[in-house]
């Protein structure tokens, strides 16, 4: 006999469909729980099954070796329709079950007992349940264990359910975020080029700088998996471009990154560092605005390091006042590299500044 449709079937598939299980590889968490069902049960078959529109398909089997099955001869396309424990003693006994091929074929299935699965809003979607090839019945402990365990494969699915909600609501938080900065910056940046005051205009500008820095990090965390690392050339290749927009006309920046992934808390002092010096390299460069603005970062590995220089006409003494960390922007760049072991020394190169930030001597 052919399985009846349940009475809310639309409802039903709906709710099945939300867990996104259909189809999906075998996994150890749900082979885990038919291998207990099918020892504890003494049954040479256990399943996790669903009941899809005009099929049966298997999440995880024992004794099976198939991953589907027409509705018309599903054992448990019946069993949905009833409570939250079913279990038939002789297949063959039971006129639903009498006429079924993989109950009156040899060796057939005469005996049944399954937890049925039910979405969060009560609708069956399936079944945990133990098949043998001849009639029996189980013990009360068999029984108990058995529906324990259909709580745990519903547990698993709904615990993946809140994760992608949780997943989904932080990429929309993720997003506004981007856009929130992306909007300050703008405002900050239009009120630079619109004031007159000199000493005004940089602050702003810097503002900017900061404020665009913290987006293109964040952009990155935001593509990142838990507990992964950040691409040090994606991150700072967004770096560039933000920071190149806000350079004097006459300003060459260069930034180049070897390839590697690096921590969010390194990337994140890797780009404080860069940011503070541009900013201190436009803040005393050249009154015309002219020069060069070199980076080499290699933030890769347990030893890493950033080599910045600049052509603002720095001196010995201007290298050793950095060095004594009397501006906050050196001061900044100071604690970054104290906080992550490193050193951070100024020197005067040339016609510039040299900063080197390193885990190690180089």
């Amino acid at each position: 006999m052919k399985p009846c449709l349940h009475p809310q079937e639309a409802e039903r598939l709906q709710e099945l469909r939300r867990y996104g299980i259909l189809d999906t590889d075998r996994e150890r968490d749900f082979d885990e729980l038919v291998e207990i069902a099918s020892d504890i049960c003494d049954a040479p078959v256990s399943v996790v099954n669903f009941i899809d529109e005009g099929r049966q398909w298997f999440k995880a089997e024992v004794g099976l070796g198939i991953r589907s099955t027409p509705i018309e001869t599903s054992l448990c396309g019946h069993v949905i329709l009833q409570g939250d424990f079913v279990e038939i003693p002789d297949t063959l006994q039971d006129e639903r079950m009498a006429d079924n091929p993989l109950c009156t074929s040899e060796p057939g299935f005469r005996f049944y007992a399954g937890a049925v699965l039910r979405g969060s809003n009560g609708l069956p979607l399936g079944t945990l349940c133990v098949l043998d090839h001849k009639p029996r019945t189980l013990t009360d402990r068999q029984r108990k264990i058995l529906t324990v365990l259909s709580k745990h494969v519903m547990r698993e699915l709904n615990l993946r359910v809140a994760l992608h909600q949780e997943q989904m609501l932080r990429r929309e938080v993720d997003h506004r975020v981007k856009n929130s900065l992306a909007s300050i910056s703008a405002l900050v940046s239009m009120k630079a080029r619109h004031t007159s005051d000199a000493a005004l205009r940089l602050a702003l500008n810097d503002t900017s700088a900061r404020i665009r820095a913290l987006a293109s990090l964040h952009a990155e965390l935001h593509e990142l998996e838990h507990g992964g690392k950040i691409d040090l050339q994606s991150l700072f290749s967004r770096v560039h471009l933000d920071l190149k927009q806000l350079l004097p006309t006459g300003t060459n920046l260069v930034i180049m990154t070897e390839p590697g992934e690096a921590t969010p808390e390194i990337a994140n002092a890797l780009l404080l560092i860069v940011n503070e010096f541009v900013s201190n390299s436009v803040k005393h460069g050249p009154v015309d605005g002219k020069g060069a603005i070199e980076i080499a970062i290699d933030g890769a590995g347990r030893d890493w390091s950033i080599i910045c220089t600049d052509e603002g006409g720095a001196s010995p003494d201007d290298a050793e006042r950095a060095a004594s960390g009397t501006g906050l922007g050196t001061r900044v760049i100071g604690s970054l590299a104290t906080s992550l072991g490193a050193t951070a020394r100024w020197t005067a190169e040339g016609a510039g500044m040299r900063l080197s930030v390193t885990t190690q001597p180089r």
